[in-house]
């Protein structure tokens, strides 16, 4: 499955509209995180901004 698929699968999960703007965000995003430690998810009333949640890869987390 490509990650636009896995995407939209769970926003269908979540109750979400699976729109293909909202799923290209999301995306990238995720190339974001990769390059980045942290990021400013920002925008209007409404846009989705509370249904972003980003989990650290493997290679971020730290061993306890």
């Amino acid at each position: 499955h490509s990650p636009s698929q896995i995407i939209k699968q769970s926003m269908l999960e979540l109750k979400l509209q699976a729109e293909e703007s909202f799923v290209l965000k999301v995306v990238q995003l995720e190339e974001l995180l990769q390059v980045r430690h942290s990021v400013f998810v920002i925008g209007n009333a409404g846009c989705g901004k509370s249904q972003v949640e980003a989990k650290p890869s493997p290679k971020t987390q730290v061993p306890s």
